[in-house]
């Protein structure tokens, strides 16, 4: 036990400057970026991943993690030995799930084990340049004796693999869960100690998956990938594939929200039901929209357009499985909504962008005209947008609204 505290801080040593600098005679080092082919993993990555980085990759159980990570390691086989080691699964589970995704790659050594100082042992043996674990909470070192999954452990053995990427250059992945309300199970110092921290994030029931980037040293925060989980992994989804909407002529409740995710729109659609309840206490539920923001739509709607909604139990939902937090997306949802109260559909081919404020006011919000034109694009003709001086483009119908009052009278008379 008392060796492998020695090797552990022996690694650390050896990833750390032995003497200060001058900062303007320090050598400077280029970042040299690994290209998987997997374009929305390498747009989220800046270009690629790192040589020599250590990456945190977080979702919560069954979004997909395994999967994803075995697809990484097949397009970086011809670029180094990959050992992959998981402590969730057996070899031959792995070699199932490879050959059911089409990988076939002499470069990926797997290996079932979840004692970190075998894991070391196995870089070693392998001189991989690529070491990929599933999952950091199943690891556990002989140094610490508690239980696997508890946060000493995680910390240590987070820690110890940080050492390990940093003295002797191996470009490390590791898989981690998140807990209910969306963080890293374990330690916070765990995200603190990686390079690049990537969410896989996305409901089970929808085949959509979105992968962000919290956290990257050697990047930007402001892109996305977006995938489709398919019977042959995670598939990445084009530029010419963004439109979610599949109701084109949209029974009542349902409306057209373009949101901005990274440097590209998406069409999304919000349904609401508004229904009368025998309770005295009426339902408030929404599905990838804030219930707070919800609750204050409402009472908005109520008092601005004199509609009795309090006794009614009210459901919106986000399709695809996104997770709106764009205040652009108010105006929509509010549209959704008054469409399910009147029981009546808004105008076909009809997108809404604003904000709504306290007083019933739609605002103007950012990234207006990029959505505009990807919604022009995507052959909308009432697209509906806050008082502003706006030109007509191309089929499209600019309207302007002040208040929700005249959304009101422009879609239901």
């Amino acid at each position: 036990m008392e060796s492998s505290k020695t090797e552990g801080k022996s690694l650390w040593l050896a990833s750390r400057a032995s003497k200060p600098q001058k900062i303007q005679d320090i050598e400077q080092k280029h970042n040299i970026k690994l290209k998987t082919d997997i374009k929305e993993f390498d747009r989220v990555m800046s270009g690629g991943l790192t040589k020599g980085s250590f990456v945190l990759l977080a979702g919560e159980p069954g979004i997909g993690k395994s999967t994803f990570l075995l697809q990484i390691a097949s397009k970086l086989g011809k670029q180094g030995k990959i050992l992959y080691i998981s402590g969730e699964e057996s070899q031959s589970q792995i070699a199932e799930r490879a050959k059911r995704l089409g990988i076939n790659t002499d470069n990926i050594y797997v290996l079932s084990e979840s004692s970190l100082e075998k894991m070391i042992n196995a870089v070693n043996q392998t001189e991989a340049s690529f070491l990929f674990l599933d999952s950091i909470q199943t690891t556990f070192t002989e140094s610490i004796d508690t239980q696997i999954g508890s946060v000493s452990q995680v910390k240590e053995c987070g820690a110890r693999l940080l050492a390990l990427t940093k003295a002797t250059g191996i470009t490390t992945i590791i898989t981690g869960h998140v807990t209910k309300v969306g963080d890293v199970a374990g330690p916070r110092t765990l995200e603190h100690m990686v390079d690049t921290v990537l969410m896989l994030e996305g409901e089970k029931s929808s085949e959509f998956r979105i992968l962000r980037a919290v956290k990257n040293r050697f990047g930007s925060l402001d892109e996305i990938g977006l995938f489709q989980l398919k019977e042959k992994g995670l598939i990445p989804v084009s530029s010419e594939d963004l439109n979610f909407v599949h109701n084109v002529e949209k029974a009542p409740g349902n409306a057209v929200i373009p949101i901005t995710k990274g440097s590209r729109v998406l069409l999304v659609e919000a349904q609401a039901l508004v229904s009368a309840t025998p309770f005295s206490m009426p339902m408030r539920n929404a599905n990838g929209f804030d219930l707070r923001k919800l609750q204050i739509l409402l009472a908005v709607l109520e008092n601005n357009l004199s509609l009795s909604i309090r006794s009614k139990d009210v459901f919106v939902n986000i399709t695809g499985g996104f997770k709106i937090q764009d205040s652009s997306a108010d105006l929509g949802v509010a549209a959704a909504i008054l469409s399910a109260f009147f029981k009546k559909r808004l105008p076909m081919y009809s997108a809404f962008i604003g904000e709504v404020g306290l007083t019933g006011e739609i605002r103007k919000v950012s990234d207006m005209k990029r959505k505009i034109d990807d919604l022009i694009r995507f052959g909308y003709k009432k697209i509906f947008v806050p008082l502003k001086k706006m030109e007509k483009k191309n089929s499209a119908n600019i309207i302007t609204v002040q208040s929700i009052k005249e959304v009101v009278e422009l879609c239901f008379g």
